[in-house]
């Protein structure tokens, strides 16, 4: 997955160091919130770092836009939005998704999951732009693409859209990202990496 920061067409801003104390939109405890800050604290000292939570990528867009905020993280069909409407994307990072099941959830169905994802991604990774309404008009997404002009296939850079099969996460990622998270406060210091996910399936 992606998420890109961006900001408006005029904003002062055109890269991240500059963002130090400035308010930027993401959604704490996820994939903006956890993006936005192994990218700044390449620029910035972890105290100039000013993310508020706006929840799910429409209501970030529109922060934005609206000039709540500054700037915010988004994933797509929102970069392109943003790209199409001149907004500026001050930096970009890829990261790892997650699948979560319910745990409860018996192995047989959840072997029929996995295959019924995994034949999609190989059907969307064949012809990308054939799939690419799917999120245009996903609900979550559609009144806000609409109302500010709409999207196409085209209007997508097709080598951010990066979706790849599901496999075990190596140890010393896990033991990395588990040490990453608790030197910023969002897990507890005994925590140990294996109380990050379940790795039973």
């Amino acid at each position: 997955m992606s998420q890109a920061l961006v900001v408006r067409p005029d904003s002062p801003h055109d890269y991240p160091g500059s963002l130090a104390g400035v308010p930027l939109a993401v959604q704490f405890h996820s994939g903006s919130h956890y993006t936005a800050l192994r990218m700044l604290e390449g620029y910035l000292r972890p105290e100039q770092i000013a993310l508020q939570h706006w929840g799910p990528p429409t209501r970030r867009f529109e922060a934005m836009w609206n000039g709540q905020v500054a700037g915010c993280l988004l994933m797509e069909p929102f970069i392109a939005l943003a790209e199409k409407l001149g907004c500026k994307t001050l930096c970009e990072g890829h990261y790892l998704g997650l699948q979560s099941v319910a745990e409860d959830l018996d192995a047989e169905t959840f072997g029929s999951l996995k295959c019924a994802v995994d034949a999609a991604i190989d059907l969307f990774n064949a012809d990308k732009r054939r799939y690419l309404h799917y999120m245009i008009d996903d609900p979550r997404n559609a009144a806000t693409i609409t109302r500010h002009g709409g999207l196409t296939a085209e209007d997508f850079h097709l080598p951010r859209l990066r979706y790849v099969k599901s496999c075990a996460y190596r140890a010393q990622d896990l033991a990395e990202t588990a040490r990453w998270m608790q030197r910023w406060g969002l897990l507890t210091s005994d925590s140990l990496p294996s109380d990050l996910l379940r790795t039973t399936r």
